[in-house]
């Protein structure tokens, strides 16, 4: 195509034709211009076409986080809580005199699981929201709402770690001390060491630990709320905007 070109041009030239020379020169120009800018226009459309892919990509993947954690904290801390509150209420009357259990070894184990949860972390994993922010592409979100939920919701699980960390009592510790681990039957308990047990739990220093245990059980409650709330809105707002795009 190229040798094509200087044919022709040679042929003008060596025929003293200038104007029509000069015609050609500028025709060649605008014709390699215009190919120049199909070409930027192309590569811009396929920058585009990976720009959206990847936005996709991280948004589907932080959409499946979000779920995951909601899933987690509705099955572990709001499916339990109750029965949580109900079992420390219970090891409390036991302290206060105001109990005596009939079934020793089915109270001991409702005592334990006044302890369930209380270790747990419910932020859950943040592992894309952590690539988003080392690699830089948090820029790469698009849509400015949707990436100030993702901002907002991820800082309020580094809040809820932080603020879960400082109330934190050593109730389940301090049960799980009282008696032998066994992995095959972890809610066995030997009858010789049930009047011993018993005794711990009804010490001073246990009746501290209970009330530590329902302070940051009602404590957390409103938190881990919010988070699920967050969570809720920033899910449907990521939804919406892959099935619209």
């Amino acid at each position: 195509m190229i040798k094509f070109f200087r044919k022709i041009r040679q042929k003008l030239l060596s025929e003293n034709k200038f104007s029509k020379y000069l015609l050609y020169a500028v025709g060649e120009i605008v014709l390699v211009v215009i190919g120049i800018l199909i070409a930027l226009q192309i590569n811009n459309w396929n920058e585009k076409r990976k720009d959206t892919e990847k936005e996709n990509k991280y948004l589907a993947n932080l959409n499946k986080e979000i779920i995951n954690d909601s899933l987690s904290l509705e099955r572990g801390w709001f499916n339990n809580r109750q029965k949580k509150i109900k079992s420390l209420k219970l090891a409390r009357n036991y302290v206060m005199g105001n109990y005596s259990p009939m079934d020793t070894i089915q109270f001991i184990n409702s005592v334990g699981f006044g302890g369930i949860n209380s270790r747990a972390s419910f932020t859950g994993s943040s592992r894309t929201y952590s690539e988003l922010v080392s690699t830089g592409n948090l820029s790469s979100i698009s849509n400015d709402s949707i990436r100030e939920l993702i901002v907002e919701y991820y800082a309020g699980k580094d809040f809820l770690e932080e603020y879960l960390s400082n109330i934190r009592s050593d109730y389940a510790t301090y049960v799980n001390g009282t008696k032998v681990y066994n992995s095959k039957y972890p809610d066995s308990i030997n009858t010789i060491e049930i009047p011993r047990i018993l005794k711990k739990l009804k010490t001073d220093e246990f009746h501290s630990l209970i009330n530590q245990e329902l302070t940051y059980t009602y404590s957390i409650e409103r938190p881990l709320r919010s988070s699920k709330r967050r969570a809720y809105t920033l899910n449907k707002r990521i939804e919406e905007f892959l099935k619209n795009k």
